[in-house]
C-alpha cells in the first residue's frame, strides 16, 4: 500500500470489516445468546493545537498523551507520524518522519527547506484496523542561513560541513548540514581541500538583496558549487561546466579542473566581483566588474605568447589586482585587475606587470624563496621570504592599489616594510601564519606549536602554545577574520586530538587579541552580555578535522 492511498483505505477497511461482522451476526435467529465486542479506542492529547517552531538542524520532540479505552496492552498498535504533502486537499502521505510512538527527530532530510509543514500522527489498532489520526502544524525557521561554515574531513576521504550559525544574536552548533539540507553533493572517496563563500556572478542562485552569492567546495575530485539557501547541489554549476573560456590547451582532457585554491576578497556587500583560481601551478582569473571574464589563459605569463612560469601556491590580492610570485625565476610579479586595466582582448586580460623599483626590498631578487603570502586586510598584504644569501628569513608588506598617473587610474603595486626575522630563526615545520590586521602581531604555527612575534621589534618567537592548544591537540587551521568576517581581528584556530574519535575529535575557537601584549584571549559572543544576561564563549568541540572556516551571510 502506497503512502498515497494510507489514509483512504485503512480507515475505512476497519469501519468496513466492523459493518459486515455487525450485520452478518444480527441475520443469525436470536436463540437469547449475545456476544459484544467492545472496540479499544485511542483519544490522542498532548499535541499543540496551535504550530510549533523550530530551526532546520534541530531537534524537535512530541510526547503525546494517549488514552486508550481497553488499555495499550489490550491490542498491538502500530505509530507512524506522517509528513502530508503540502498542495491538494486530499490528505496523502508524502513521507514517514518516524515509527515511534513519540516523536524525536531533527529537522532535515524530507523538512529540508524553511515553510510551513503539516504532520499527521497516525495511530492504528492492528486488531482491529481501525486508525487514529491527529493532524498538526510545524513552522520550520531556517536559522542557518547566516553563520560561521566549517569544512571538515570526517572517515578517510569524506567530508562535511558544520556550522555554528548566528540566528537573533545567537550562536548555535549545527553538524553535518549537508544532511539536514538532505543535499547531493557528492562528498564520499573525496579529500576535502578548501572551502569559501564569497560574491560570485555565477553563483546559481541570487539573493533577496539581487546580488550573487556562492559556497564552493574544494576537493581533489573536482570544484563544486551549493546554492547557499538549502545546500543544494547542481552538477551542470560545478566548475568544470562553466569554465566557457578556459584555453583548451589547459583545459584537461576529461574537462574537470580540479582548483587547488580559489582566492577572492570579496563579499556579499562588495561592488565588484574578481577572484583567482590556482590549479597546477597556474592562476585563472574570474571577472565579473567590466566584462564577464570567465578562467581563461594563465595570468602567471607575461604575454599570451610567453610561456607561463610555475606560480607559488600564495597570492595577495585587492581590488586592483594581485601579486603574484614566480618560482622559476624568484621574483614577485603583479596582475593588474582595476578598473581600466581590462578590455575585449585576451592579450591585455593578462597584463602582468614585472616589478623593479622598490623602497624596502628588490622585486626581483634572485635569492628570494617565497615561503607564505597572504593578505592582512582587503587592501594591505604581506610575505615572508627565505633570503638564502643572508641565510634569514625576512617579513615583507606590500599593497596593490589604483593610483592616477597623467589622469589615467591605473593600478600598481608598491612596498611598505621589510623586518628580518630573529638570527636563527627556522621555520621549516611552520604550516600556519596569520598577521592581525591592526596590531603588529603576527601569529605562525606548527601542527603542534603555537608561536607570536611582535613585528615592530622582530626580537622574540614567543611559544603562546598554551594559551589556545589542548594536550595532546595538533593545529588543522589557523587564519585571521579579517575579511568576509563580522568580527574581524579575532584568531580563529581550528585544532583536533588523534588518539579521539575520528570525525567527532575536533576544535574549533576564536580569540580576542590583547593590545599591548598580543596574547590570545578566548573570545565571547556577544562581546558584552545581552540584557538577558546571555553571552557564551565561543570554542566549541564535536567537529571532524577541519579544513577551513568561513563565514556566509547571503542577505
Amino acid at each position: 500500500m502506497t503512502h498515497t492511498d494510507i489514509f483512504n483505505k485503512k480507515k475505512v477497511t476497519g469501519w468496513i470489516m466492523i459493518f459486515f461482522f455487525i450485520a452478518f451476526t444480527s441475520c443469525i435467529e436470536d436463540k437469547g445468546n449475545y456476544d459484544y465486542w467492545e472496540i479499544n479506542t485511542v483519544d490522542i492529547a498532548g499535541i499543540s493545537a496551535t504550530p510549533y517552531y523550530v530551526g532546520l538542524g534541530e531537534s524537535f520532540k512530541i510526547t503525546p498523551v494517549l488514552t486508550f479505552s481497553l488499555g495499550e496492552e489490550h491490542d498491538a498498535f502500530q505509530y507512524e507520524w506522517h509528513l502530508m504533502q503540502s498542495t491538494g486537499t486530499i490528505k496523502q502521505s508524502a513521507g514517514i518522519l518516524s515509527d515511534q510512538k513519540n516523536l524525536d527527530i531533527i529537522i532535515g532530510g524530507l523538512i529540508n527547506a524553511a515553510g510551513t509543514y503539516r504532520i499527521m500522527y497516525c495511530i492504528t489498532n492492528l486488531t482491529t484496523g481501525v486508525r487514529y489520526d491527529y493532524l498538526f502544524s510545524v513552522v520550520v525557521q531556517d536559522r542557518m542561513l547566516v553563520g560561521y561554515i566549517v569544512l571538515c574531513e570526517k572517515e578517510s576521504n569524506t567530508f562535511d560541513i558544520d556550522l555554528i550559525s548566528l540566528y537573533r544574536d545567537t550562536l548555535t552548533q549545527y553538524h553535518n548540514v549537508l544532511d539536514v539540507y538532505d543535499s547531493a553533493l557528492p562528498r564520499t572517496d573525496r579529500k576535502p581541500i578548501d572551502l569559501i563563500c564569497y560574491g560570485d556572478y555565477l553563483s546559481p542562485s541570487p539573493t533577496a538583496s539581487g546580488r550573487k552569492y556562492a559556497i564552493w567546495i574544494l576537493t581533489d575530485k573536482g570544484t563544486d558549487r551549493v546554492r547557499v539557501e538549502n545546500m543544494e547541489y547542481i552538477p551542470e554549476f560545478n566548475l568544470s561546466s562553466r569554465l566557457m573560456a578556459l584555453n583548451p590547451k589547459y583545459r584537461p582532457a576529461d574537462g574537470n579542473l580540479v582548483a587547488d585554491r580559489i582566492f577572492s576578497v570579496s563579499n556579499h556587500v562588495s561592488s565588484y566581483g574578481k577572484d583567482y583560481l590556482y590549479a597546477n601551478g597556474n592562476y585563472f582569473f574570474h571577472n565579473w566588474v567590466m566584462v564577464s571574464w570567465f578562467y581563461n589563459l594563465p595570468v602567471n605569463s607575461m604575454s599570451v605568447n610567453e610561456a607561463p612560469y610555475k606560480a607559488a601556491p600564495y597570492i595577495f590580492m585587492t581590488s586592483g589586482g594581485a601579486i603574484l610570485f614566480d618560482e622559476t625565476h624568484n621574483r614577485f610579479e603583479a596582475h593588474l585587475a582595476g578598473s581600466n586595466e581590462l578590455n575585449a582582448s585576451s592579450s591585455t586580460l593578462l597584463h602582468t606587470t614585472r616589478l623593479t623599483n622598490g623602497t624596502y626590498f628588490d622585486w626581483q631578487d634572485p635569492d628570494y624563496r617565497l615561503v607564505y603570502m597572504d593578505n592582512r586586510t582587503i587592501s594591505l598584504g604581506y610575505a615572508i621570504v627565505n633570503n638564502t644569501r643572508t641565510n634569514r628569513y625576512e617579513f615583507l608588506q606590500m599593497t596593490v592599489g589604483e593610483i592616477v598617473v597623467n589622469n589615467y587610474l591605473s593600478t600598481s603595486a608598491s612596498q611598505s616594510g621589510k623586518a628580518e626575522f630573529p638570527v636563527g630563526t627556522n621555520l621549516d615545520n611552520i604550516k600556519f601564519y596569520a598577521y592581525h590586521s591592526t596590531l603588529p602581531y603576527l601569529y605562525l604555527a606548527s601542527e603542534d606549536r603555537v608561536y607570536r612575534i611582535n613585528t615592530s621589534a622582530m626580537t622574540t618567537l614567543d611559544d603562546i602554545t598554551a594559551q589556545v592548544l589542548p594536550a595532546g591537540h595538533k593545529i588543522s587551521k589557523m587564519k585571521n577574520s579579517a575579511i568576509r568576517f563580522p568580527r574581524t581581528n579575532q584568531m580563529v584556530i581550528a585544532s583536533y586530538n588523534p588518539a579521539g574519535q575520528t570525525g567527532e575529535n575536533g576544535q574549533l575557537a576564536f580569540y580576542e587579541v590583547e593590545d599591548g601584549t598580543g596574547n590570545l584571549i578566548l573570545a565571547k559572543h556577544p562581546a558584552s552580555p545581552t540584557v538577558d544576561g546571555y553571552q557564551i564563549d565561543m570554542k566549541w568541540t564535536g567537529f571532524g578535522k577541519i579544513i577551513n572556516v568561513d563565514y556566509k551571510n547571503p542577505q
